[in-house]
């Protein structure tokens, strides 16, 4: 399929309106304007018309993004993240389909337990002896536009050039607290926490991914910034001369390797090393210590939730608890801490967190059994496709996700006649819900 046909295949009325109910609409996210999803629902028709037709014809511009900021612990800079409208999101997630298909067959997106398995997998080769562990410094903000556009224009020829606008549109809306007249367009960088943002990360370091992968006697891993390489110890200074100064060349910095830092490292094999969240020490590969921490302060509020809750019940209590325990398959995505640290061998840890719950079970005075993050990994590892003990909740029928609302949602649905599409409304709320506090379990693995 030609780029002209692939794009109005993404930005037609019926696929956009597509992506606004499975991916917006149960959102409560709003951006600058302040129109949050119910809203805009009830201009659903108009506004998804609008931004068709604009973006066909090219004259689709995106709106100024609304900054938020987000934490990173004690003494690190916030994190800024760029929330766009409501229609710019739509625009956005259409947008990145879009590029996706385009660049399908040269940009690879995996999941970091993913990147964490060949890892595993090549230093079980023992056919090196050193690593290189670098991270970029501002990664996003420190992306050229000008070498952004000109790797787009390799697959999205001159003849379209309204989509290289509405790209260019979308990375140089400026983000802001309040709008106001005199906000400049952005020349450097890609806002944060767009959907389409990885993508075009991806496209940028395309280059680099592909000659770094040519080197002999090495193995390669990148996630965003974070770059891993297996190794001749010997060589390795040279090596890490050699790709810093391929980053310098298109505008990203690399700290400075030091054996005292946990960003960038020169190191030999068998020197402890953490990378995307994961921690390996000899033969151990576990998760990082800051990781294992919030996931127990946010099992530690679950109960202190339910403790001061005014409707909290025991029941909705060990149903939160074991959604936060074994994670869980919804909108065709495996969520969850444990999913996320999959690649780990750590035994003793899992039977520290199972330890950890049932002391919190014993100081709340809950009566019920909680799952076991021991039992749900070995499910999670030998019987992922078959087992119960991890709610599939693609898998829900009709009478299971009424079941599930009177139990623990009976204002949804106690006293209404509903029919099937207000009850997967509700369930698919509520399941939205519970997958987005699971998220908050491994944001920002990588810092």
């Amino acid at each position: 399929m030609n780029v002209k046909h692939q794009f109005e295949k993404h930005f037609s009325i019926e696929n956009l309106s597509r992506i606004f109910k499975e991916n917006i609409a149960l959102s409560g996210a709003t951006g600058i304007d302040n129109l949050d999803p119910a809203t805009f629902l009830k201009q659903q028709d108009e506004q998804l018309e609008i931004l068709s037709r604009k973006s066909l014809a090219g004259t689709y511009r995106f709106s100024k993004y609304k900054l938020k900021l987000v934490t990173k612990g004690k003494g690190k800079p916030p994190r800024e993240i760029s929330i766009p409208t409501v229609r710019d999101r739509v625009a956005l997630r259409a947008l990145n389909d879009f590029l996706s298909e385009r660049y399908d067959t040269s940009v690879n997106f995996e999941l970091p337990q993913d990147v964490i398995a060949r890892v595993k997998t090549d230093l079980d080769t023992k056919t090196f002896n050193g690593f290189i562990k670098l991270d970029v410094k501002q990664f996003y903000p420190s992306i050229l536009h000008t070498e952004l556009m000109s790797r787009l224009r390799k697959r999205i020829r001159g003849e379209h050039e309204y989509i290289l606008e509405l790209i260019q549109s979308a990375i140089s809306s400026p983000t802001v607290v309040k709008s106001c007249k005199n906000d400049n367009l952005e020349t450097k960088g890609v806002p944060q926490g767009l959907a389409v943002s990885n993508i075009l990360a991806a496209i940028y370091m395309s280059n680099i991914d592909r000659a770094l992968k040519q080197y002999e006697g090495i193995s390669y891993f990148r996630y965003v910034d974070d770059v891993l390489i297996l190794c001749d110890f010997d060589k390795a200074q040279d090596l890490a001369h050699d790709i810093i100064k391929r980053f310098r060349r298109i505008g990203l910095i690399v700290h400075k390797p030091d054996p005292n830092s946990d960003k960038s490292v020169i190191e030999k094999i068998g020197h402890p090393f953490s990378y995307l969240g994961y921690y390996f020490k000899g033969e151990t590969v576990t998760a990082r210590q800051g990781t294992v921490e919030r996931l127990k302060d946010s099992i530690a509020a679950i109960f202190t939730a339910s403790k001061y809750s005014k409707h909290g019940n025991e029941e909705f209590l060990l149903w939160r608890l074991d959604m936060r325990i074994t994670g869980c398959v919804f909108e065709k995505k495996s969520k969850g801490w444990l999913f996320f640290f999959s690649m780990i061998n750590d035994e003793k840890l899992l039977h520290e967190l199972d330890n950890y719950v049932n002391k919190l079970i014993k100081r709340f005075k809950i009566s019920g059994k909680p799952k076991r993050f021991s039992r749900a990994f070995k499910e999670l590892t030998h019987n992922r496709f078959q087992t119960n003990y991890i709610p599939n909740f693609d898998k829900y029928q009709r009478h299971q996700k009424l079941a599930l609302l009177h139990k623990y949602f009976p204002k949804d649905v106690e006293g209404k006649t509903l029919i099937d599409a207000q009850i997967d409304y509700h369930f698919r709320r509520r399941i939205k819900k519970q997958t987005k506090d699971l998220l908050e379990d491994i944001k920002d693995f990588r810092s």
